[in-house]
């Protein structure tokens, strides 16, 4: 069974980072691994602040990933933006029949469109925004379909 679980600061512990590492398998290079442990312990934390909110994604007992949400704005526009996305080592890069063929990181952006779609009728969104780690993930974002904000290193998708 697919489950998309919603963390927010009124229904998370302070435990929420290692209950979080428990269950997913991180980089097998040790650098990247220790990278990926600070960023999920940082935005538990975060979420913990009320400053983000976490989805994590699950099929039956196995943690696919998660996408990390905060409110922010390009200029005068408001924004959603995805403070982490991270999916499990064990499943990157594989397109899953449970995610109707989509790798996760891909259901996961879909996710977040959809949320920020939702929250435009609320609040005037106008963009779904990212800050890519690296120049790799930089390209694979730009095939999903964000764009460069101009002289900046973020990505952004109109609503």
């Amino acid at each position: 069974m697919l489950k998309l679980k919603k963390y927010t600061s009124k229904n998370s512990s302070y435990r929420l980072g290692v209950d979080i590492l428990s269950h997913v398998e991180l980089s097998t290079y040790l650098e990247q691994s220790q990278r990926e442990r600070d960023f999920i312990e940082d935005i538990c934390k975060r979420v913990q602040k009320s400053s983000t909110v976490l989805y994590l994604l699950k099929h039956n007992n196995d943690t696919l990933g998660f996408i990390a949400l905060s409110v922010s704005s390009i200029g005068d526009f408001p924004s959603l933006q995805i403070d982490y996305l991270f999916v499990n080592h064990t499943f990157r890069g594989k397109s899953l029949e449970i995610l109707d063929n989509l790798k996760t990181s891909t259901y996961l952006i879909e996710f977040a469109i959809e949320l920020a779609k939702e929250i435009q009728e609320l609040a005037g969104l106008r963009y779904l925004v990212l800050l890519p780690d690296n120049r790799k993930l930089q390209n694979v974002y730009k095939d999903i379909g964000f764009l460069n904000l101009p002289k900046q290193e973020w990505l952004y998708i109109r609503l």
